[in-house]
């Protein structure tokens, strides 16, 4: 039988699994509200996510959405028409393409977004460094849990 400790230890361990399911779910509600704003899927806000991080080639879209090149073309048509994002010209090859998102995009869902950044640094205020390097060390091991999982 697991002593005190160990016991403990086992349900704060739950407990970090529960929150967890709990964060994931504030944050895909917030990128539904996101989706919402702009008239876009949830599958297009994943790609508008990926641009406001730094233009990419559409082949690179396609690769981290998991689209063929025609669908990446489509959803590119749909976020061009609706001024979210941009296609340019890729100055390293004259025949490629590189996509960037607008200053629309971030005006439209910018607001919504830096409102939870701001709570967030407001909130990370109030931990010394050793509990935010702990934070940074559970959420970092507890993403790659999540992207090592298989189905």
């Amino acid at each position: 039988m697991p002593d005190q400790d160990e016991q403990h230890r086992n349900q704060t361990a739950e407990d970090l699994v529960q929150v967890c399911r709990r964060l994931y779910d504030a944050i895909d509600r917030l990128d539904t509200q996101a989706a919402a704003l702009v008239n876009v899927s949830r599958n297009d806000l994943r790609c508008l996510n990926l641009l406001a991080k730094a233009p990419m080639k559409p082949s690179q879209i396609g690769k981290e959405l998991g689209l063929t090149s025609g669908s990446i073309t489509s959803l590119l048509d749909r976020l061009e028409k609706g001024n979210l994002i941009r296609r340019g010209r890729d100055p390293d090859d004259r025949r490629g393409i590189i996509v960037h998102p607008t200053k629309h995009l971030f005006e439209t869902v910018g607001p919504l977004y830096r409102s939870t950044v701001t709570k967030l640094q407001e909130t990370a205020a109030t931990y010394t460094q050793s509990e935010l390097d702990d934070a940074v060390r559970y959420l970092s091991d507890a993403a790659n849990a999540y992207e090592g999982s298989k189905g």
